[in-house]
């Protein structure tokens, strides 16, 4: 690859489709505007092109970067994937001869916004000037043999790098594909709410074993999915320490529609036992006047039931759908598509 041209002042963005392109779109201006006051930046060029991956997961920047240089002072790519270098979690890599930066945008957490602003500027500062100084809090610059990278290596920076992830995976596009779920998970909670037992058991349960219920359905839909849609990712497909983020970010991103789904179906039954159960009827079975801590309770069992019965033996409506939000998944159709 050939270096930066001295003459020119233009910054190119090449940004991974998706997340990475919405992201970069919010900011452009403002990034822009940055650019120009402390570097002297005159033209912010952006691009969105998938980064390929290499049979080995590695990303494909060198090749990316020569079709698109075109002659910009520096070469910025944002890639949806995470960055690891040992325990490190990667914000940004340097290749000095390249003039390249190469942007991880989960690294910079579930707000990345005003922290990609942030990193972009300091890469093309230290591009420019090898020596500048680091200005991104909470990270440090680490050489290598041919640039350096930006990297933190806290819990918080772990933490911050699973929930980028999750954001990446989109989970709110899931809750469509989910609605097969949904409708067995309601139609089993239904029964619930006209039988006097479940609603005598219902009255005579502590809100802490309710809740301890609720725990447990979410987390049994959460397992069932994730096994039955073979989410998880083992170690002989990707590198350990990627596995784990890649589960991480899985497990979180499916508890999420769980949970939106179990609060989803506890309003539905709610409002069901509230219009065909009578109060008085209602006391007369459970042999007290509950008022409307009855009818709660009532939806809160029948939802927890409803939601172990009904999620055990269902399918997302698209096993595609659902497969898109996983990492793993993405990582193999990029290498399958080069």
């Amino acid at each position: 690859m050939s270096s930066r041209p001295e003459s020119s002042d233009d910054v190119r963005i090449v940004v991974d489709p998706g997340p990475p392109a919405a992201t970069v779109d919010r900011i452009r201006d403002r990034l822009a505007d940055r650019l120009s006051a402390d570097l002297g930046v005159t033209s912010v060029t952006v691009d969105s092109e998938m980064v390929a991956l290499g049979p080995d997961g590695a990303l494909l920047v060198p090749e990316l970067v020569e079709r698109t240089h075109r002659g910009s002072s520096a070469a910025v790519v944002i890639t949806e994937f995470p960055r690891l270098r040992g325990r490190h979690q990667v914000m940004v890599e340097l290749d000095h001869d390249a003039c390249t930066a190469l942007v991880s945008l989960p690294a910079l957490g579930i707000a990345p916004h005003r922290r990609l602003i942030a990193v972009i500027v300091d890469a093309v500062r230290r591009l420019r000037d090898h020596r500048a100084a680091a200005g991104v809090r909470g990270a440090r610059w680490y050489p290598t043999e041919d640039g350096e990278y930006l990297a933190t290596r806290s819990s918080l920076g772990r933490s911050r790098m699973v929930l980028g992830m999750v954001r990446g995976n989109r989970p709110w596009r899931l809750i469509p594909t989910l609605t097969g779920v949904m409708a067995a998970a309601a139609a089993t909670a239904s029964f619930g709410v006209f039988y006097s037992s479940i609603w005598a058991m219902a009255n005579a349960l502590s809100p802490w074993r309710l809740t301890g219920l609720s725990l447990l359905s979410v987390t049994v839909m959460t397992i069932w999915l994730i096994a039955n849609n073979r989410l998880w990712e083992h170690r002989d497909a990707v590198p350990r320490r990627r596995a784990r983020l890649y589960n991480a970010a899985t497990v979180i991103t499916i508890v999420l529609n769980a949970v939106v789904l179990y609060g989803g179906l506890l309003v539905v039954t709610l409002a069901g036992a509230l219009g065909v159960i009578d109060d008085g009827y209602l006391a007369s079975q459970v042999g007290s006047d509950v008022g409307l801590r009855g009818y709660v309770f009532l939806a809160w069992l029948a939802t927890s039931m409803g939601t172990i019965a009904g999620a055990v033996g269902s399918s997302a409506d698209s096993y595609d759908d659902i497969l898109e939000a996983t990492y793993g998944h993405r990582e193999r159709a990029r290498r399958h598509r080069e």
